[in-house]
């Protein structure tokens, strides 16, 4: 990378970790997951055993660390699995550190096994890198099977103390929590209804997901007071769809009639005035409900629309179009009104706050743990983001554990620690993550050394010490990260200054540790660099995949071949996620060196097609739902199938089976779409289609 970039990247990810960001506190959730640390703690000092005091809070911390990255659900098998894990490192750990030479051995394949954990999801990849520090720091000290045992099952009970409290002391007494996410999710909509159509929908999916999270089941334990706020969720999700589909026909109308275009934004207006005043409502449910307004508005403007299309004086084609619009405005209203009632009965039920515990076990299904399998297979290739990162790591962290030797450093397993830590496997991630660490180390080391040599404390007062900045730690989480690797540094310092009295020098030592862990994660990196271009190239193959899935269902929908609903939304939901993988592999890809990169035109080139597919698509979809289907027919079967390959085999130089180009096959198909019976909306929407397939497969390289 040239100096500038590095200096440039550098720079932003020091403004970065200075930035914290102040409605994002969220001191109950902190003190809730301070409890247990400072419960067990107390606990192992009063019973005179300072170093199973230490060893139980260290595996409490570690697991509200991942319950804190996890937020705003920890799924309870993850929870155990990081439980077992550390416990079984710690084992592990002591039962070979008195043979060096095996000590450092095992740390191969359980560094490997970590790195590609990220395979499955940042909280997977953090219980990874846990269970490396786990075996590097506590397991550190060789000892006799029993006393291996007695450390892992210590590590191992201070983790589930943890789990247990993040159980019983999470339900909050009223669902307070829970519509403040609803709230957000109705912002983000109502943000969305009026933004540019080429704007993505991905943040309001982000939202509408952190709220069903926080409504799910597992999360809230059975509570009988939040089905009204699940129905609203649902509403939204709906919402959502019909603005999406909403902007692709805003797009096409922009180019052949755009003075309808004030008047439709007026409607979305409404509709977003009247999502924001639920949005208060649901989040002061106290207050009165205002929204009718907004939909009285939305219908008086929707029949204003409807007038000027009954007068004729419209194209056919945009006629066509305008149908489309005015029937998911009419949705909009509908849910509108259909949220307003659901918000009025929610407030009445809200101070009730009944609740029931109902914990659910899942996710070890064998087709699931089949398909994990797979994919790790399919990722053991050299060009595999995964499989670098995972070489990398076990490069790295052998190399942090040698020149901690070579150097005699005092405390040299913290230089694996922040190694196992740090290394990420994408540079900006690796940048911002390793600049936060090394200045969140730098101020909680001086604030621990500073406290711990003014304040002598017994062990009362470290107890004190402990739960303050444990729970200032884990409030700060969500705000900045730096902050809170900082508050946590000052945790581990004091936990460790009940069995140390140079709480200066162990400081200095952490942040001298953690900065050599930091140069060594970097030229790691920089030596064997992921390819971004081929990160990209995945996350795209599989967008265009799942567009294929999608529209292969809505045409089989729209054709009268299938009733299958619920397949039509699993396969949305997975094309909107592979749509929002794919955006985030493009900007990652862009903070990459230059020598890496992959056009970055042609990277956004092909995400407005896959958008402009997807949007079409929800809009057969939806018309078809309305009842505007055709039979199938020979010409209309191949439509589809070109389309579903064409998609499907974007990167390679293969002969469609049924016509040379998805544009043959429409013209082939334009009688039956054009007959007395076919909808017009099928005609505009297919298209559509077909235009951005085609843009795409000129975009898209063969043969990568």
């Amino acid at each position: 990378m040239p100096a500038r970039g590095l200096r440039s990247g550098a720079g932003r990810a020091l403004r970065e970790a200075f930035d914290v960001n102040l409605h994002s506190i969220a001191p109950i959730r902190g003190l809730i997951t301070a409890v247990p640390v400072v419960a067990v703690f107390a606990t192992g000092l009063a019973a005179g055993d300072p170093r199973a005091a230490i060893t139980m809070a260290v595996g409490a911390n570690l697991l509200a660390i991942v319950s804190l990255v996890a937020a705003p659900k920890l799924p309870l098998r993850l929870a155990l699995l990081d439980a077992a894990a550390l416990g079984v490192s710690v084992v592990l750990g002591t039962l070979s550190a008195s043979t060096p030479w095996l000590h450092t051995l095992l740390l191969v394949p359980l560094c490997f096994v970590a790195g590609m954990a990220v395979l499955f999801g940042q909280t997977q990849a953090v219980l990874g890198s846990q269970a490396i520090v786990a075996y590097v720091v506590l397991g550190r000290f060789s000892g006799s099977l029993p006393t291996a045992l007695n450390l892992g099952l210590l590590v191992t009970l201070g983790s589930m103390i943890e789990v247990a409290a993040l159980l019983v002391l999470r339900l909050p007494p009223t669902l307070r929590y829970q519509r403040a996410m609803v709230a957000d999710a109705l912002n983000a909509l109502s943000a969305y209804a009026t933004t540019p159509a080429e704007e993505s929908a991905m943040s309001v999916l982000v939202s509408i997901d952190a709220a069903q999270r926080v409504l799910s089941p597992l999360s809230l334990f059975g509570r009988s007071d939040d089905r009204d706020l699940r129905s609203i969720i649902d509403q939204v999700r709906r919402s959502r769809l019909d603005f999406t589909t909403l902007a692709g026909l805003r797009t096409r109308l922009a180019e052949i009639d755009p003075t309808l275009l004030p008047e439709i934004h007026d409607a979305l207006g409404a509709v977003a005035e009247g999502a924001t005043r639920l949005a208060v409502a649901v989040r002061r449910p106290d207050e009165p409900v205002a929204w009718r307004e907004s939909e009285r508005r939305l219908r008086q403007l929707i029949d204003d629309l409807r007038a000027r299309l009954a007068a004729g004086d419209l194209s056919r084609d945009v006629d066509a179009i305008m149908s489309q619009v005015l029937a998911h405005l009419e949705a909009l209203g509908g849910q509108l009104r259909s949220m307003g009632n659901l918000v009025a009965r929610e407030s009445l039920d809200a101070p009730r706050g009944v609740w029931r515990l109902d914990v659910r076990w899942g996710g070890l299904a064998r087709p699931h743990l089949r398909e994990n399998l797979a994919l790790v297979r399919d990722n053991l290739t050299r060009e595999s983001v995964a499989l670098r990162h995972a070489v990398r790591l076990v490069v790295a962290v052998l190399v942090a554990t040698g020149l901690a030797h070579l150097l005699d450093l005092p405390r040299g397993y913290w230089v694996a620690f922040a190694v196992a830590v740090i290394l990420k496997p994408d540079y900006s991630t690796l940048l911002r993550r390793g600049v936060g660490r090394v200045v969140g180390t730098a101020l909680g080391a001086s604030l621990a050394a500073i406290v711990v040599s003014e304040l002598h404390p017994s062990y009362a007062l470290s107890a004190v010490l402990i739960g303050v900045v444990a729970t200032l730690a884990y409030s700060a989480w969500p705000a900045s990260f730096s902050v809170a690797i900082g508050l946590v540094t000052s945790l581990v310092l004091i936990l460790l200054s009940v069995s140390s009295t140079n709480s200066v020098g162990t400081a200095l030592d952490r942040l001298i540790d953690v900065v050599l862990g930091a140069v060594i994660s970097a030229a790691t990196y920089v030596l064997w660099p992921s390819s971004p271009a081929h990160d990209v190239r995945q996350s795209e193959v599989s967008l265009f995949n799942a567009l294929a899935r999608y529209l292969d269902e809505v045409l089989r929908f729209c054709f009268g071949e299938t009733d299958d609903v619920s397949a039509i939304s699993a396969s949305s939901r997975v094309a909107h996620f592979r749509f929002a993988a794919a955006e985030a592999a493009v900007a990652r890809s862009l903070e990459e060196p230059a020598a890496t990169r992959a056009d970055p035109q042609v990277q956004r080139g092909l995400l407005v097609s896959g958008l402009r597919i997807l949007r079409a698509t929800h809009a057969l979809r939806f018309s078809a739902e309305r009842g505007e289907r055709v039979a199938a027919t020979p010409a209309l079967t191949s439509l589809r199938a070109t389309l579903v390959d064409a998609l499907n085999d974007l990167d390679k130089a293969v002969t469609l089976s049924h016509f040379a180009t998805p544009r043959e096959a429409y013209r082939h198909a334009l009688s039956d779409l054009t007959g007395e019976r076919a909808p017009e909306s099928l005609t505009s929407n297919l298209d559509e289609i077909v235009n951005a397939t085609n843009t795409a497969t000129h975009l898209m390289p063969v043969g990568t």
